[in-house]
């Protein structure tokens, strides 16, 4: 059996890649090697003739998925490890760059259910961009904070899209 940080890693990219795919993008998601970037949504544009093609938009993504998130009223609460804080606050990316944080019940019996009428992965995860924000000098973690609005849906991750052909998210 893998581990369950594994467990909890294989749920968070179902999670971003069922967000994306029905939103309508193309996905990726685990690179050969591993340099701060999860995975990837790409536009997908209709050519004149019908086909479709790689717009050459994107947004990468840097995945967490944790029991540990602290639920406010109007945000949650992260610790994020600060080298993974201090990679995604560079405002020099080509490509933007957000962080998904995937919460998951206490109980691993809960992250998935599935029956003949539906399939059910809990809880659900929310995006931020840190791109701008000040440098950490803590050792461990930075405590960040996800306002609750900012939960990661298709239609979201399309205002995203849309928001990052526009310059936005850097």
């Amino acid at each position: 059996m893998i581990t369950s940080q594994h467990m909890k890693e294989g749920m968070s990219r179902a999670y971003a890649l069922a967000v994306g795919y029905k939103a309508g993008m193309n996905c990726a998601v685990g690179f050969e090697f591993d340099y701060k970037v999860d995975g990837s949504y790409r536009e997908v544009e209709v050519l004149p003739n019908n086909k479709m093609s790689d717009s050459g938009w994107a947004i990468d993504f840097q995945l967490k998925a944790t029991k540990n998130i602290t639920v406010y009223e109007d945000y949650i609460t992260y610790n994020l490890e600060v080298d993974t804080y201090n990679d995604l606050i560079k405002s020099d990316r080509g490509i933007p760059r957000i962080l998904i944080v995937m919460k998951l019940p206490e109980d691993n019996h809960e992250w998935l259910q599935v029956s003949e009428d539906n399939t059910i992965l809990r809880d659900c995860a929310w995006y931020i961009s840190l791109v701008g924000l000040k440098v950490s000098e803590n050792s461990k973690t930075k405590t960040i904070k996800i306002p609750r609005n900012q939960l990661l849906t298709p239609s979201k991750l399309i205002e995203l899209m849309e928001e990052a052909k526009k310059g936005g998210l850097r």
